[in-house]
């Protein structure tokens, strides 16, 4: 009854679409078509073979995915037919005059055979030893053996594009499986190690990187925290190896683009670019060839047609709960990438209903959970009127994703864990802030330039230095005009929360330096009815007590949040997820912080996220911080003590700070540049250079160049140079 309803469904879409229908064959019925909608600018060729469900063909997904055998574009061309004749022709079928091998999309998914009225013996002992009396294939049926049959017969058997690609992909997974139980055997027995990355893989991450590389399209879903990008990159290079694979396209949210680049750059050699910009910026970085593609999933929406003339041999969707609404544009767009191997990472593949799962899988493999109707009716549970009240049935959906998703919790693996595991996240200034911290940085510049400092620049400095951290936070903070929603880290913290609570995590300490910023993060979570406890320095030990028990004792407060008033004397070991919005300039006071959750009695792996703003003064002090760790602890020991700037650590430290005005070296493409990169990079460089000179301008300026553009040449003159050193 519920097939019935959907074929009836798409026959009235038919009748309701002004579709323009064009026969592209000779016979006047059983015919190729091709069918325009001219809402959408779209086509789609329709193969019209008999009157009956499953005995035609469309390109549209629809076909391909809802097992009826029909869609909206058959059923059209079915009706102008019958229009056109007054009926259907009284056969019902299209003659078959040879041979041919189809693939079936009705039901499940699976090939048969199609003979002609008379076949030779040959071509008649090949259907009965590989087909049912069904004409389909039969389970058991060795596709090799089939296809070297095929060319023994004296007919000419015509096996068409999709059963072609349906029996590779057959023969490939099947080879694949055999290689990752030969290379897990092999780690298993200490005979082969896999050095992927410039990084040691904890035993469970070389799990998820076999996995990931030799099934072909498949979910990473682990706990966050646990190293989906160090198993995703992993994979990348055991497939690079064993699957030719030379383009890779990474999807992932605006905020970690450059977390990816630092990644990708910190643990292979390969060639990486990030998509940003202009149109015109973007259109030259498209045409430069690389290894990894990174873009966010809005540029999929605006570029995707340049993105898959680029050809991708693996596209990675990162935190690809942005596609669990299969209604959103975006969704729509980057279901649309063409790939033959696809990742996809995500801590939380199910939030708040089923359908968000349907979703993702939908991207992985499109058929897995059949159409989304039959999904809906099978395991959604509803009241009288339609809502949804629960769901059932889910050891079934379970059984159907094991070949294709692996999720490891963080309680499963860990006797694998270290104590702790750092979770660097990386985001980037909002315009707001970017336009903050330069005019900030440029009085840094003016303050640390000068020969002698007096007091006053002393102060001053510190007091700058002091703005520069508020404005990485928010930059309300430092000018009231601006909105206080204005902050990528308050914005990138709630959609972490959530997703840690939505995999299980029951508390989480968060830390920062400003009460202020905290004090506009808790507006947040209240808003998003988060419960939560907020320790500082202004409270009585009485109510210090309170609140920790509070947060210990009541499932419903879940955050707690506290200055740097809480990062000593606390024991909060029942939490094991730490979470840094700043980093403390003493080094001395992060390893407090982390001591309030990994002490004595705790039992499990702590994880610890730091957040960071990439290409600002937190950026900078914390690669200063692990070169000159001693001097940033004695410096800032205690905020009361007075800094000696006189000392030797003192001018160490007015050197630290005028490093950090200096301009800091492009991330970009890794390894020697081809003459084609260095065409396509210096020549687009000299002529905004000359573009810029035209006219009445006495002096260039360099401010005017594409930023972009900027970067890649000087990352290519580094490189260059770096090439053509003399030892």
């Amino acid at each position: 009854m519920l097939r019935e309803e959907q074929i009836d469904l798409r026959r009235l879409r038919a009748s309701q679409s002004d579709f323009r229908i064009e026969n592209q064959g000779r016979n006047k019925v059983f015919s190729d078509y091709r069918v325009f909608n001219k809402q959408r600018n779209s086509s789609y060729r329709v193969s019209i073979r008999g009157f009956h469900p499953g005995n035609n063909f469309c390109e549209c997904p629809d076909f391909k995915t809802n097992t009826l055998g029909t869609c909206k574009h058959i059923e059209a061309v079915l009706e102008t037919l019958q229009k056109a004749s007054q009926g259907l022709p009284k056969r019902k079928h299209a003659q078959i005059t040879r041979p041919e091998i189809v693939l079936r999309y009705d039901t499940k998914l699976r090939l048969g055979i199609l003979l002609p009225p008379r076949p030779s013996p040959t071509l008649e002992s090949l259907a009965l030893a590989f087909f049912d009396q069904n004409a389909d294939l039969k389970q058991d049926a060795n596709l090799e053996e089939l296809m070297k049959q095929i060319e023994k017969t004296p007919e000419e058997v015509t096996v068409y594009s999709d059963a072609l690609d349906f029996i590779n992909d057959e023969l490939e997974s099947k080879k694949m499986a055999l290689r990752e139980n030969e290379l897990r055997t092999l780690y298993a027995n200490e005979q082969w190690f896999p050095n992927l990355l410039k990084t040691e893989l904890l035993p469970y991450q070389v799990e998820g990187a076999l996995f990931l590389a030799f099934r072909s399209r498949c979910i990473l879903a682990d706990d966050m925290g646990l190293g989906k990008t160090i198993q995703a990159l992993a994979a990348v290079e055991l497939m690079a190896a064993e699957r030719n694979l030379e383009r890779v396209l990474i999807v992932t949210p605006a905020s970690l683009k450059f977390q990816w680049l630092e990644e990708i750059c910190k643990f292979t050699d390969r060639q990486v670019q990030v998509i940003e910009g202009s149109e015109t910026e973007r259109e030259k970085l498209y045409a430069t060839p690389t290894f990894y593609r990174i873009v966010n999933y809005d540029l999929v929406r605006s570029d995707l047609m340049k993105i898959n003339a680029w050809e991708p041999d693996l596209v990675i969707l990162d935190e690809a709960q942005r596609i669990k609404n299969w209604e959103a544009e975006t969704t729509r767009e980057v279901k649309k990438l063409k790939s033959k191997f696809a990742f996809v990472l995500t801590g939380t593949p199910l939030e708040n209903r089923l359908e968000e799962l349907y979703s993702i899988v939908q991207f992985v493999d499109a058929r897995r959970l059949g159409p989304a109707f039959q999904f809906l009716n099978d395991h959604r549970k509803t009241n009288a009127a339609g809502k949804t009240i629960g769901y059932h049935n889910l050891d079934q959906i379970r059984e159907k994703l094991k070949p294709i998703l692996l999720r490891r919790s963080t309680d499963k693996i860990q006797a694998e864990l270290p104590p702790k595991i750092d979770v660097p996240i990386r985001l980037e200034l909002s315009p707001n802030q970017q336009k903050l911290h330069s005019e900030l940085m440029e009085q840094l510049a003016k303050v640390v330039s000068k020969k002698t400092l007096t007091d006053v620049d002393r102060n001053r400095l510190l007091k700058i230095l002091s703005r520069l951290r508020l404005v990485c936070n928010c930059a309300s903070l430092v000018d009231e005009k601006i909105s206080p929603d204005d902050s990528p880290k308050i914005i990138e913290l709630i959609i972490r929360i959530k997703d840690l609570i939505a995999s299980g995590t029951k508390k989480i300490v968060i830390f920062c330096e400003s009460k202020d910023f905290l004090n506009q993060l808790q507006v947040k979570l209240n808003l998003h009815s988060i419960g939560h406890v907020f320790l500082h320095g202004q409270l009585s030990g009485t109510n210090r007590a309170n609140i920790v028990k509070q947060f210990r004792d009541d499932p419903a407060f879940m955050i707690f949040l506290s200055t740097d008033a809480g990062s000593t004397g606390l024991n909060l070991q029942f939490a094991n997820t730490l979470i840094n919005l700043d980093t403390p300039w003493n080094p001395a006071v992060l390893a407090q912080r982390l001591a309030r959750v990994l002490r004595m009695g705790q039992k499990k792996t702590v994880q610890a996220f730091h957040f960071i703003m990439g290409g600002s003064i937190e950026e900078k002090v914390l690669q200063s911080q692990e070169k000159k760790k001693q001097l940033f602890e004695n410096l800032f020991g205690k905020a009361e003590d007075p800094l000696e700037w006189e000392s030797s650590q003192g001018q160490e430290f007015l050197e630290q700070a005028k490093n950090w005005v200096q301009p800091k070296e492009p991330l970009g493409f890794s390894g020697a540049p081809s003459i084609q990169e260095l065409i396509e990079t210096a020549v687009p460089f000299f002529e905004a250079l000359l573009h810029c000179l035209e006219g009445d301008k006495t002096k260039l300026e360099l401010s005017e160049l594409p930023e972009a553009l900027k970067i890649r040449f000087l990352d290519l003159c580094k490189r260059l140079s770096n090439q053509n050193k003399i030892p």
